[in-house]
């Protein structure tokens, strides 16, 4: 028995050995310790660091003992089976925090009475009153997704900073990427009952750019962007920019009685 290899290399694969070995350990300790998804993640997780800590293993082994090829098949297998789990529970986990998180509407052929297009409403009459009436799948882009648990039609996209439940509000790409889906995948109205939170965290430029695209493709799409506006909440200048790209309606039932 002799070193076949350099101390310095027998050193930083004992360390390797040493460093997914516990990491492995410390996932099996976790194993059925949370809910759903984050369960499934790490077992799969425990299972290929498990497996790439027997790699390393035979590696020490190899460093060790003069073996000559013997051990190579097995740490290939070992290594390349690991790297698929890992690639796998990652994009597992990911695929169903999405899956919670962002909505996914139902295809079909929603009401033709919404008009296409960008509108803005600042009065006071109830959201809920009218997402009732609307014949088709609606996003609401909120800071208070309960409000809409009552609605069969109504799929809720959280806007907060606490938790794995939502969207960040400087992530204003996600919530486009997630609106822009929603819109090609068959959802007929998107509503954003939150413009002072985004206002809040970004700046103006950035919320209206943002707005503006998502204008776009409500349009191209056939389906309708509508902006509830807390009047206090923006100062006056920001209002009448707003104003120009979405017409301002006096009550949000117009929304349903322009014709497209």
């Amino acid at each position: 028995m002799g070193l076949t290899v350099p101390p310095v290399v027998l050193v930083a694969d004992v360390v390797l050995f040493l460093v997914i070995s516990y990491s492995a350990f410390y996932a099996i300790r976790r194993i059925h310790r949370y809910g759903e998804p984050l369960d499934r993640f790490i077992v799969i997780i425990a299972g290929s660091l498990f497996l790439a800590s027997i790699g390393r293993a035979l590696d020490v082994v190899d460093d060790l003992v003069d073996v000559g090829e013997a051990f190579v098949p097995a740490e290939e297998i070992l290594y390349f089976v690991s790297i698929i789990g890992v690639a796998y529970g990652l994009l597992s986990y990911m695929g169903s925090v999405e899956r919670r998180i962002l909505p996914t509407p139902v295809r079909g052929k929603g009401s033709d009475a919404l008009a296409p297009g960008g509108y803005m409403y600042s009065g006071s009459e109830s959201l809920a009153e009218f997402l009732s009436a609307v014949d088709g799948p609606v996003l609401v882009i909120t800071r208070s997704p309960w409000k809409y648990r009552e609605f069969e039609n109504v799929q809720a996209l959280w806007v907060t900073q606490a938790g794995e439940e939502g969207v960040g509000p400087t992530k204003l790409h996600v919530l486009l990427e997630a609106a822009v889906d929603f819109m090609r995948g068959g959802g007929r109205l998107v509503v954003i009952d939150c413009l002072e939170i985004l206002v809040l965290y970004n700046d103006f430029n950035s919320v209206f750019r943002f707005l503006s695209t998502l204008k776009d493709y409500a349009v191209g799409t056939r389906s309708t962007l509508l902006l509830i506006v807390d009047r206090e909440a923006i100062e006056e200048k920001e209002f009448k920019v707003l104003s120009r790209e979405f017409p301002p309606i006096k009550s949000l039932w117009d929304v349903l009685k322009t014709s497209s």
